[in-house]
């Protein structure tokens, strides 16, 4: 594979700036190109990440990217609102490119099919710049239930705590927009909680029951959710969107022990069978940048941390979400695709 790899952004608002940091961390990436129609944000990110590098070439529609992209484009890092991932990374895939897309990686489960079946077809990498999953923090998890050190999982408390209300109200912000982001805090936020969730015990939901309330706005921004996921077990998650702070944590309880972290990796509590805390727990694994784990499978050194399959498993679980919330009522899942 020639390097480096070469990277287009598409979306240059402020979590562009993330990723453009992330990027510009790799010696075998390099960000050639900025897609986007509001001038000011492509030409922000263009000085303040990209240092006005006159090589890195900037457009205002994806249908000019497409049309005429650099010269040995490889990857696009679709960082849109929400409810346009799904064309946007369909539309990569079918011109043969490999997509790091955020979260969430799309707004409906039909949308989530499309974009499995799309992979299948065309073997491109793609992966959901969740956070999460590419933590060390979340990487031991996983590797403790998988060899049992928890027992039989029995129970998930989740909860995540912020002024979300307040920061995400007005223009420019998109995000009390539902055509645009799909949902509220259950959306925004809450995604990276229930998608962590979904990492760490890797199975379906299979029934929900979900209270949502909106504080005035056109979407959600509270919310008060009971789950059931395959194999019994049972969970709760709060989301609190109009509250001053930040709090937020997952804790998984199994029958032989306890663990517990943030919704992004961070930290770790963990308790044995014996109860006892676990002071020093030997964390091992990697620990990456979504950039960097894409990057690491791309030349083939490492495997996908979050893979379309979990992309797949959260939108299953928010479309039974929001349908709980519109009906009234617990909601039965279908079975997931994956």
């Amino acid at each position: 594979m020639e390097l480096p790899i070469k990277v287009a952004l598409l979306g240059c608002g402020n979590m562009a700036h993330g990723h453009a940091l992330w990027w510009n961390a790799l010696p075998e990436a390099r960000v050639v190109a900025l897609c986007d129609p509001d001038v000011a944000n492509r030409e922000r990110l263009h000085r303040e990440k990209l240092g006005s590098n006159a090589a890195v070439r900037r457009y205002e529609s994806y249908d000019q990217l497409l049309k005429d992209p650099p010269e040995g484009l490889r990857v696009i890092d679709i960082i849109t609102p929400h409810t346009l991932h799904c064309a946007q990374a369909l539309a990569a895939m079918d011109h043969g490119y490999d997509v790091l897309c955020e979260k969430p990686m799309v707004t409906s489960s039909a949308d989530a099919r499309r974009i499995a079946e799309k992979v299948a077809k065309t073997g491109r990498q793609f992966q959901v710049a969740f956070q999460a999953p590419f933590t060390q923090e979340f990487a031991y998890i996983r590797a403790q239930i998988e060899a049992g050190a928890l027992g039989e999982l029995q129970t998930i408390t989740a909860l995540s705590c912020q002024a979300w209300r307040h920061f995400t109200h007005g223009a420019p912000n998109w995000r009390q927009d539902p055509t645009l982001s799909g949902g509220g805090q259950m959306y925004d936020t809450g995604a990276h909680l229930f998608n962590a969730i979904t990492w760490l015990i890797d199975r379906p939901a299979v029934e929900v029951f979900c209270w949502t309330d909106p504080k005035g706005t056109p979407v959600d921004i509270n919310a008060a959710v009971t789950i059931k996921w395959e194999g019994g077990v049972l969970g709760s998650v709060t989301i609190s969107g109009n509250t001053p702070g930040w709090q937020e944590g997952i804790w998984l309880a199994g029958d032989k022990g306890r663990i517990g972290t943030g919704i992004h990796g961070g930290r770790i509590e963990q308790f044995d069978a014996q109860g006892q805390y676990v002071k020093y727990p030997q964390v091992t694994q990697a620990n990456y940048t979504p950039p960097a784990n894409f990057v690491e499978c791309l030349l083939g050194r490492a495997t996908p941390r979050c893979p379309v399959r979990y992309g797949v498993l959260h939108s299953w679980l928010m479309d039974g979400l929001y349908q709980s919330a519109a009906e009234g009522r617990p909601v039965k899942l279908a079975k997931a695709p994956v």
